[in-house]
Formats: structure tokens, sequence, C-alpha cells
């Protein structure tokens, strides 16, 4: 079989580099600020905008943590700030000896008294209000107005409070609807199914009883943009790299081809075995009308449900793929 080469279009306008609006002038945006929550799916939105902005390579990159250990699990619930504090009086008790004993055996005995988080990159900080104020305000004479982008519940208070603490040294946008008071923030970024509940059909098939808890409760103003999806960073460009790297082990195979994407257990899918083998069962029947398949899993998708769909799927159907 010949292999022929996968061609990608060219970004629009032909050129590369930072949009015109950030090319030059008095006004000119030459750095990033991005507020994270450690999930992928928020960062790599944030990531996504930077990049388009041509910023990707003037990023400085905080990460909000939540405590780990012991009951923590269960308090993601509060808000972050609180959550903190609680963290702070249960180590207090439980670093006591006096106190340790009564609690053996109970739930609380194995909470840990030390908390290391690894980031895995030496470039993301540990995400601190008053240090990012105190950078963007000193360096504002050199480097100019400063973009904060944030994304995820965890971001919001420290989002807001950045614009609060330094109106004239930063432009926040905070991507994803922060429920309520959206003039904390210059700019709000959000996939128009967040006001599903306001338009007509969403009326109809939303109870009244519940329109009030559904964000949000009116009509986007002019500093909320919005989205047909959420943001990625798969541009042109990254789209070309990845028809690269991957043509010498994808062109040869016959074709149609399906590639089938599994991701991790949601709380409204919180899959098990159970849907793992009726997928198989799919796979099996949509075998018989393509020519390859092949299967990616993400990083949530829970070792035992890829073990079972990868070897009872590969195995049987080797000669075929």
């Amino acid at each position: 079989m010949s292999i022929r080469p996968v061609w990608m279009p060219e970004p629009p306008g032909g050129g590369t580099g930072a949009p015109e609006i950030f090319a030059g002038g008095a006004g000119t945006v030459r750095r990033a600020i991005v507020i994270g929550n450690g999930c992928a799916g928020a960062e790599n939105q944030c990531l996504g905008l930077v990049r388009a902005l041509g910023l990707a390579d003037r990023l400085t990159l905080y990460r909000i943590t939540r405590p780990i250990g012991g009951i923590n699990k269960w308090l993601h619930f509060l808000p972050i700030s609180l959550h903190k504090i609680v963290d702070q009086i249960l180590r207090h008790i439980f670093s006591n000896t006096t106190f340790a004993p009564l609690f053996q055996g109970k739930m609380l005995a194995p909470y840990p008294v030390h908390n290391v988080q690894s980031f895995g990159l030496s470039s993301v900080l540990e995400a601190d209000t008053k240090k990012i104020v105190t950078v963007v305000h000193d360096t504002f004479e050199k480097e100019g107005l400063a973009i904060v982008v944030a994304c995820g519940r965890d971001t919001i208070s420290y989002a807001s409070s950045v614009r609060f603490l330094a109106p004239d040294n930063v432009f926040v946008i905070q991507i994803q609807h922060p429920r309520y008071r959206l003039d904390r923030f210059d700019l709000v970024v959000t996939p128009r199914h967040d006001y599903y509940a306001l338009t007509a059909k969403g009326q109809q098939e939303i109870p009244r009883l519940f329109r009030t808890w559904i964000t949000p409760r009116e009509p986007p103003g002019p500093n909320v943009v919005l989205t047909a999806g959420a943001l990625h960073q798969a541009d042109s460009a990254t789209l070309r790299i990845a028809a690269t790297n991957w043509h010498d082990e994808l062109a040869p195979l016959t074709k149609p081809l399906v590639v089938v994407n599994i991701g991790g257990p949601t709380r409204n899918c919180n899959y098990g075995v159970d849907l793992a083998k009726q997928l198989v069962s799919s796979l099996h029947k949509v075998l018989k009308t393509c020519g390859s398949v092949r299967i990616s899993f993400s990083r949530r998708t829970p070792q035992k449900r890829r073990i079972y769909v990868e070897l009872d799927f590969l195995l049987q159907n080797l000669t075929r793929t």
C-alpha cells in the first residue's frame, strides 16, 4: 500500500506569531498569567487562549492546590479559603499526641501531618494573590499590562481579588461562568450552553423551581463572550505536528480507520466494567464493517477498564487490526 502525505491547511492570514492587536503600540500586551486549579481540562482552556493570543512564550502559570489526605476528599464542597483553614485546624489537632489516641480507629485517625504536593513542573508556582499583585505592580512600567486568565471554581476568588487589588495593571479573563457578579472580571468566556436555561426551549424543559439554581440568571452582558464549546489548544500548528508524528503509524492501516477515545468516569457517568463490556461488544460489531480500529485512553481512564478493553478486544481481533 502506498503512503500519501497528510496536508494540513495554514492558519488564517498565512503567518505566525502574535495577533495584530498585540504587535505594538503603547497598549501592547506582552505577558500572560494563568491561574489554574490542577485540572487538565480547565488549565488547557487557559493555555489555549494564551496560545491563540501569541503569548505562550511569555506565560507564568500559578496553580491553586487544595489540601489532600484524610477527610479532605469530603471537604471539596467548601470554598477553598475555608477548606484550607479547616485543614490547618485539623493538622494542629492531630499533631498533638494528646489528642491522637482519641481518634484511633476512627475516620479522622489517618489524617496526615504533612501534605507535600509535587506539581511535576518546576515552572508552576503556588497561587498567592498578594504575590501575583506584587509582581504585576512592580513590573508594570517595564512589562506593561498583564493578561490574567483563570478557569475553574477554585480560581474565581483569586482572579477577582487580583483585579480588585490591581485594576490598572491587569486585564482579567475568567473562563467558564462564575455564576454571579460578572462585573468582577474584565471578560468572561463561557460556552453558549450555559445560557440554555434562559432560552424558550430551555424554559419549557426546565421546571421553574430549578431555574433559579441554574446559572446564569440573566442574559450575557457586554463583557461576556459565548463559545460553541470549550476552549482548547488544538490549533492549525498543533494539528500539523500531530499529523506528522502519527503519519507513519496510521497511514499504512486499511481504511476506514475507526479511532475510539475512552475517557474516565464522571459524576454523570460513573461507568464500570459492565459498560466496558458493552463497549467491547459494540466494537466487535463495528470491526466487521471497517478496516482498522485503534483505541486511545485518557489519563483518567481507570486501569482496570483499560486492561479489560485492551486485552479482550485487541487480542481477539489481532489479525483484523
